[in-house]
């Protein structure tokens, strides 16, 4: 997404669709998908009172529920109008461990001040994911954990994200484990770990709607392949 696209998306939306982000993930048919998703990276984040940077956080759903659970943190995103957005649903939960601020996350000043820093598919918005990652490094603690869970191959081929491209002129792009780990090794990660998407895996082996899903092994086996197909994920890198 270009930046001006970016810092006015809440105009582009529309009312129906700033409700609909401001009250995330329960606003959305697939908040079952967003649940899952957000368990998984709390189980690898570390623990509480650890301090957390949210970077693209939108409205702050993210924020809010790692505020919640006890972390300090701190929501990024370019758009004032969604950190907005955020305030209001960081007064509505009454939390003291949660800011907001608006800024581009290509051009961050932290320094050395995070315990973990998360994208919640927000990376692969960015002009320069290349910056992202490098301003993302500078953010963390020796030791510290950079969490992403990103779309992989194909995502750009999609209806939804070719509809997103019409509606708001914005640029999506694949962000694959692979394109995301050679990003990390270049800013000076050492370590690298990948976990399939936890939503992706749940819904192929419990299934939706109406229609029965085939034996377990398969739905297992199904799973697996789009996994290794579309090299998406959850991954982390460690200072």
């Amino acid at each position: 997404m270009n930046k001006p696209d970016e810092i006015g998306c809440v105009r582009a939306i529309g009312e129906a669709g700033t409700w609909h982000a401001a009250h995330k993930p329960f606003s959305d048919p697939a908040c079952h998908r967003y649940l899952i998703g957000m368990g998984a990276m709390m189980s690898l984040l570390p623990q509480p009172p650890a301090m957390v940077l949210d970077l693209g956080c939108g409205t702050g759903w993210t924020s809010v529920f790692l505020a919640r659970r006890g972390y300090e943190v701190t929501g990024v995103d370019i758009s004032p109008d969604m950190i907005f957005q955020g305030n209001r649903n960081k007064q509505r939960a009454q939390l003291a461990n949660l800011r907001f601020m608006v800024a581009d996350y290509e051009n961050l000043s932290f320094g050395g001040m995070f315990d973990a820093v998360l994208f919640c598919d927000s990376l692969h918005h960015a002009v320069d994911e290349r910056e992202v990652i490098a301003a993302a490094y500078r953010a963390l603690k020796a030791g510290g954990i950079c969490l992403t869970s990103e779309p992989g191959r194909g995502h750009v081929a999609e209806p939804a994200s070719l509809a997103g491209g019409r509606n708001s002129a914005a640029v999506e792009k694949d962000m694959p484990i692979r394109k995301i780990f050679a990003l990390g090794r270049h800013a000076g990660f050492r370590d690298f770990r990948a976990y399939p998407d936890a939503a992706a895996w749940v819904s192929q082996l419990y299934g939706t709607g109406k229609r029965p899903k085939p034996f377990i092994l398969f739905r297992a086996l199904r799973a697996l392949l789009s996994y290794c197909r579309h090299d998406n994920g959850i991954c982390v890198m460690v200072k």
